[in-house]
């Protein structure tokens, strides 16, 4: 073992002792008590009385309520606990995705149908639905690998998910 990987050791064990030692003795560190994310205003350890909560691993969000049709009042915060099933700041909306059901038939699937058919994306999903219209309905894989952008492997493996009516 060479001097700078000694001193790396050493470093790493000096960090791991620095960090057991804040993690287990019973001394007081200054913590954040409340910080603002975006609008809102995250509380730490607060019951709606403004005081510390009773329990210690109990939690409660501040959020600002903005309501510009009603009069203003003095009470513009409303304390949500982790309990409530109101909204939750770190929960993240996603766009959900529509259920399909296999095997789709591509005479009459739209964009979104086609979509969920793994190696088509919106794009080869319009070219599909363009060619139909243009061509009529599709009668058989012959007629699918015309579409520009289908080739024999994706045609191979669309062919297991999709059905000609």
């Amino acid at each position: 073992m060479n001097a700078s990987e000694k001193r790396i050791l050493k470093l790493a064990i000096i960090l791991f002792i620095i960090g057991l030692t804040v993690r287990y003795l019973p001394w007081g560190l200054p913590s954040i008590e409340t910080f603002e994310v975006g609008d809102a205003i995250v509380v730490a350890n607060a019951s709606p009385g403004g005081a510390p909560a009773a329990s210690p691993g109990a939690s409660s969000y501040a959020v600002p309520i903005a309501d510009t049709s009603a009069a203003p009042t003095s009470d513009t915060n409303k304390i949500i606990t982790l309990a409530d099933s109101g909204p939750k700041l770190t929960e993240h909306h996603r766009k959900a995705k529509k259920k399909v059901s296999f095997p789709l038939n591509i005479n009459t699937a739209g964009a979104d149908d086609l979509c969920a058919i793994k190696g088509v994306g919106p794009k080869l999903a319009d070219k599909i639905i363009e060619r139909r219209n243009a061509s009529g309905p599709f009668k058989g894989p012959s007629d699918l690998k015309k579409v520009h952008g289908i080739g024999k492997k994706k045609l191979e493996n669309m062919l297991q998910l999709i059905i000609f009516d």
